[in-house]
């Protein structure tokens, strides 16, 4: 697998909204405006993609022009890392556009960047992995970074300073508070901490003991199953069957 490299203080990273396009949305300005900020205070430069703001009518439609911003922010040399918006329900509509091209797969492999992003973006990671690319479950733009509280959430925060790092290894730690879910994502809310409690379970084994090695593959369970079954797109199975399989 192609690890990439680490981001250091200054970098030009691209936002790509591959699944829902609502960061293009009047809506969310509030939260556009924060993540900007926090990533400027992370010492990166937001580099938003062409059509990562259009808004979700357009990209519900187009999913050729999500592809392209992918695209786009693999070919661009300035470019050192790739954040997703946020999450959605139909990124695999995206597979005929990237998989099939040469140039694409080609950058990919000859000019790694780091990527993050989750649930949905479940389905780029695999893509990326079928490419060689190891990339990074994590934190998304509009979730994350443009949190509504006063500060970036601790957990968050140490992730992302982790992006600036390039460990040999490294250890994934559960967060010692989980947070109730917010209710109110208006701009009448910027500045409201999270309701938080204290994390008494940790990680939980769903099977087997002990200590084990092997590759890890993380994502979000709902959308691999959505690959499997057509659970809201008739013709995902097969798109995932043809392209990531």
């Amino acid at each position: 697998m192609i690890k990439p490299q680490a981001l250091q203080k200054g970098d030009h990273v691209a936002i790509v909204s591959l699944s829902s396009g609502v960061l293009g949305e009047e809506s969310v300005a509030h939260e556009l405006t924060a993540g900007k900020n926090r990533m400027k205070e992370l010492g990166l430069v937001p580099v938003f993609m062409e059509n990562s703001l259009k808004g979700l009518d357009y990209l519900k439609n187009h999913p050729e022009a999500r592809a392209q911003d992918l695209k786009q922010a693999f070919s661009d040399p300035e470019i050192k890392g790739i954040f997703c918006a946020i999450g959605g329900d139909d990124t695999y509509r995206l597979a005929p556009y990237l998989l099939n091209d040469e140039k694409f797969i080609k950058n990919v492999q000859e000019h790694p960047k780091l990527f993050t992003g989750f649930s949905d973006t479940t389905v780029d990671h695999l893509m990326l992995y079928q490419l060689g690319l190891t990339t990074y479950y994590g934190p998304s733009f509009i979730n994350d970074l443009a949190e509504l509280g006063p500060d970036l959430l601790p957990y968050t925060k140490k992730t992302l300073e982790h992006f600036f790092e390039n460990p040999q290894t490294t250890e994934i730690s559960s967060s010692p508070v989980w947070y109730e879910e917010r209710t109110d994502f208006s701009s009448q809310a910027v500045g409201t901490p999270r309701i938080s409690h204290p994390e008494k379970r940790g990680y939980q084994v769903l099977r087997g003991s002990g200590k084990v090695t092997g590759k890890l593959l993380g994502g979000c369970l709902d959308s691999i199953n959505s690959l499997i079954v057509d659970r809201y797109y008739a013709d995902e199975p097969s798109v995932s069957q043809n392209r990531l399989s």
